[in-house]
């Protein structure tokens, strides 16, 4: 079962800093989650992601899971150093404190594995997802997706998923029921005008235009 999980404000710590340590950070990076980096080597790129602020980065000697026990509130526990019986002591560990965990060398032991993922535009995702078969199966069809799927999904379905964002926080504190919301976020896609308005790249035109649309709603509604 592929899930899209919400990690905001949550605390994702990463114990390991060398290849796999890094891409787990990268994945993490944007999430708005607070990433903690435990490792015995430091480079360049974690060095720099602490220095922006971005990850909280902590260098320790790694020969047992100890270490992990400091991090009660941990949501996310990602095994990425290079010995095995380690990573196996630190998901057990994180297990036993109530955290999500991940062993990258043993998705076996694993309570989720990691798709291959084509971003675009930071706003729609697509995984492909071998269930921690064969991530580099998964990496091969991704890229062969990716040129499809950049083909057919055009600027204006990036442009509405935004609009669409905006449309709902705008309508949670109005239209009081989940079927009028999603019968109001339908009605968007549908309106010509605005649509006419995301085609022609006049996006503040088309919030503009949602906004007026949700007060007749709301004035529909009342009466």
């Amino acid at each position: 079962m592929i899930v899209d999980l919400n990690v905001k404000g949550k605390r994702a710590i990463v114990i390991g800093g060398g290849t796999e340590g890094v891409r787990k950070v990268r994945g993490l990076l944007g999430q708005e989650c607070r990433i903690t980096v435990i490792s015995n080597r430091m480079n360049r790129y974690l060095t720099d992601q602490a220095a922006l602020g971005k990850i909280e980065l902590v260098k320790a000697k790694l020969d047992n899971a100890n270490i992990v026990g400091d991090y009660g509130n941990a949501f996310l526990v990602l095994a990425a150093t290079n010995d095995r019986e380690l990573n196996r002591k630190i998901v057990e560990k994180g297990r036993s404190m109530g955290a999500f965990v991940y062993a990258a060398d043993d998705p076996a032991v694993s309570d989720f594995s990691y798709a291959s993922i084509v971003n675009i535009e930071g706003v729609m995702q697509v995984a492909i997802s071998t269930s921690g078969k064969s991530p580099i199966m998964a990496r091969k069809v991704r890229i062969k997706a990716e040129r499809v799927l950049r083909r057919i999904i055009k600027k204006t379905d990036i442009e509405n998923a935004k609009l669409q964002e905006f449309a709902r926080q705008a309508a949670r504190p109005k239209i009081k029921t989940v079927g009028d919301r999603k019968e109001f976020l339908y009605s968007l896609v549908a309106d010509r005008h605005i649509q006419n308005l995301i085609k022609e790249d006049k996006i503040e035109d088309a919030k503009s235009a949602t906004l007026e649309l949700l007060q007749k709603w709301v004035r529909k509604s009342t009466k």
